[in-house]
Parts: structure tokens; sequence; C-alpha cells
């Protein structure tokens, strides 16, 4: 039996490419596109999301794209009709899917029930995609660096699926999105993880994908990926194994050498000069002989002056001594003033590599959660990384009585506290 591959144009490829027996179904596959096509295009469902623009459809489901909002985005809508699928079952997924945060998984935005004319269909409203790695790679390989981007992507949100109890379901070139500068996996396909067969399956499937299409991420490539696509479950490496392999620890630095420094240099000699030759003195006579006239005239002088009568001498009088003078007491030496600390607690909810992504995430959680005050902090000890944190800065018991109130209103479960120095 014959099968036809159809590829459904879509905003540079978003859907996923759709096999159908040629023979049995075709037919009846362009009936229903065509019926869904001509019955939904130009609806308003509820939200105000209006069916702009078909965009194709199989059998199971159908997909338009979305008037802009207010706001200027467009959207992508996934309409299933109720009577093909168990409807509870789908929805309660699509609203677990819409309660998923990761910067990684393309955001569901709404999802509900729509009747026209007695026609019932569930429906799912995902932001739109600029750009898919199937049409990136119609143009050219991707660079190193590239496809080191798109591998990191993939297996943050893999793992980030894996905890919440979910698998991707599909993971190929088509399903690997790009929104802005953002790699983000479609959300149309996600299932239960019931057992740990449905995440193995996930890791093979990351395995082909690398194999196909991200060899030049790593030079360890072809080391890993025979591992992660193993057939045999038991012997498939799991995700840990992975990112182990794929970013070794660093060898450690060898020591640096011994560094001697050099002995000083030893004095200079000191030399004595020799001493002067001594000079032999002879006393002049001429001083001898005025020192003796001196005294001869002084002794005659003293025979011829008369006797002076007795001259009172002044008495002397005792002035006390002054008091010593105590020195004064030095100052007490000033307290110092105690230092507040700041509290520099923030609870993070997501983390960008452009402020402008974190940006426009600010910019949602404010219009849905005003009261949790989204802003931007880019920390000095992660250079180039970008936080969408909460509140601020605060005490770390404020941190954590906002990071249980977010995680109440719906933000992920996976955000946490931190303390940055400021």
């Amino acid at each position: 039996m014959s099968l036809t591959v159809i590829r459904v144009t879509f905003t540079h490829d978003f859907l996923r490419t759709m096999l159908y027996d040629k023979n049995n179904h075709a037919l009846e596959q362009d009936r229903f596109m065509t019926h869904l096509r001509e019955h939904w295009e130009g609806v308003s469902l509820p939200g105000d999301f209006i069916l702009e623009q078909w965009l194709g459809g199989d059998d199971s489901a159908a997909f338009f794209k979305t008037a802009p909002d207010p706001d200027g985005r467009q959207s992508i809508v996934k309409l299933v009709p109720e009577a093909s699928v168990d409807g509870k079952a789908q929805l309660d997924l699509w609203h677990r899917t819409r309660q998923l945060r990761h910067p990684n998984l393309l955001e569901l935005r709404d999802c509900g029930r729509a009747d026209l004319a007695g026609e019932i269909v569930l429906y799912a409203v995902f932001e739109s995609p600029d750009d898919t790695l199937a049409s990136a790679l119609a143009q050219a390989p991707l660079t190193r660096q590239e496809a080191r981007e798109v591998l990191d992507a993939v297996i943050d949100a893999l793992r980030y699926l894996h905890a919440q109890g979910l698998s991707i379901g599909t993971l190929a070139t088509d399903h690997i999105l790009a929104v802005g500068e953002r790699i983000k996996l479609s959300t149309d396909a996600l299932r239960e993880a019931a057992d740990p067969a449905a995440t193995a399956e996930d890791i093979r499937a990351l395995g082909l994908l690398w194999q196909q299409a991200l060899m030049s991420a790593s030079p360890r490539s072809s080391e890993i990926v025979p591992h992660a696509a193993d057939p045999n479950p038991d012997t498939r490496w799991t995700l840990a194994e992975i990112t182990a392999a794929l970013n070794p620890p660093a060898p450690p630095l060898p020591p640096p050498p011994a560094i001697v420094a050099p002995p000083p240099p030893p004095p200079p000699a000191v030399v004595a000069a020799p001493p002067p030759p001594a000079v032999p003195y002879s006393f002049p006579k001429w001083i001898i002989v005025g020192a003796a006239g001196l005294l001869l005239l002084i002794l005659a002088l003293n025979l011829r002056r008369p006797a002076s009568p007795e001259v009172a001498h002044p008495r002397l009088v005792a002035i006390p001594a002054p008091l010593p003078v105590e020195p004064a007491p030095d100052p007490a030496p000033a307290k110092p003033t105690p230092v507040v600390a700041k509290a520099m607690w923030r609870v993070v909810a997501f983390t960008y590599r452009t402020r402008e992504a974190a940006s426009k995430k600010v910019s949602q959680l404010n219009q849905h959660h005003p009261d949790l005050h989204a802003t931007v902090f880019a920390p000095r000890e992660k250079r180039g990384y970008y936080l969408v944190t909460l509140g601020g800065r605060m005490t770390h018991e404020d941190a954590l009585h906002l990071q249980r109130t977010a995680k109440g209103k719906g933000l992920p479960r996976d955000l946490y506290v931190q303390n940055y120095s400021e």
C-alpha cells in the first residue's frame, strides 16, 4: 500500500509532516478539511480569537492563524472535533500544558470547547512561531554554535517535561521552532508519561534528531549519539548520562611554577682611605708673651682701686612651684552606627539570554498578574543572562512567601529564591 507525504504549509513548516493512506483515506480527508475550512474560517472563538486564515489539517485536526489581537500578536489555533477524541481527557491535558512555564516550550495561551451550529470542537491557542528548524536546514546547515544552541534547548525542555510527568510525543525538525531569539519545542502533541518507557522514547527521538541535524553541536557527538538512539531501552542512556558526556568536567589546571627570587647581589667592598700624613704642631710664642702682659696689667689696676663699701645683696624669696595640671580626659570614642544590611533576596521565575526577550515576558506577567511586580534583573554573577524576577529585592522570609504565592497563581513550579550581591 503506497503512502504519500503531505507537508502542511504553516508559518514556515510549523505543522508536523503527516502520513495518510492514499487509497482509503484521501477522499474522506479532503472532504473533512474542506468542511472545516468552509464552516470555521472567519469564526470568532471565545476570548476574541478570530480564525482569519486556514493553514491546513488532516482527518484529526485543523489549523488556523488568528487575526492580530490589540497588542498586534497573532496565534495558531488547533481545532479537534470532540467526537474524534476523549474530550475531557484532551481538555485536561491542554489545561495542564497551559500551566507549563519554560523558556524552551511553545506557550499554550488558551483552550476550551466551541459549538457552531451543533458542531462541537475543542480548540487550543498557541503562540505563533517565526521559523522552524526544518526551514532553516532547507537553506543551509547549522553552524556549530547554532547546533549547540538547539541541542541545549531541546535537552533542557525534555528534562523539564519529564519532571512534570509528560513526554514530547513528537520530536522532529518541524517541531523545533524559533520564537524571536528563543528556540522552543512544539507542545501541541504532549502526552502523559505514564511509565519510564515514554520518557525513554523521547530520548531515542532526541538521538535520531541529533544524528539527522545536530552532529556539529559537539566534538563528542559521534560518541554520544549511538547511546542516545540505542533501540534497546535497557541500555539506552538517560538525559543525565547524555548531559554528563556532553559537558565533561574540565581537567584541573597544573600548579603554577614556583618563582624563586634571585639572591641579592653582594654589597660593594668598602676601601678605607689612607690617613693624612701627620703635620708637626708648634705653639706660637706671641700668645705666651701677650698673656703674661695681660696678667701684669690686671694686677696693677687692682692695687690702685680703693676699697668699696659692702653692697647689700637682695634676699631670695622662694616661689611656690605651680600645681600639676591634670590632662583632660580623652573624649570617649563615638560608637559606630550599625549598618543595616540590605535585603537582596529575589524570586526568579524565568531566565533569558537577551533583555528584549526578558522584557517581553515581564510585560506578559504584569498584564496577567500585576500584583507580582515582575521586573528584569541582570546579575553581576551571571553576565549575559537576564532574569525575570518577582517583587524586587526583599528579605528571605518575604521572598519565600512570594514564591508560594506565585506558584499558587500558576507560575512555574521550579521558580526559586536566590540572594544576589549588589
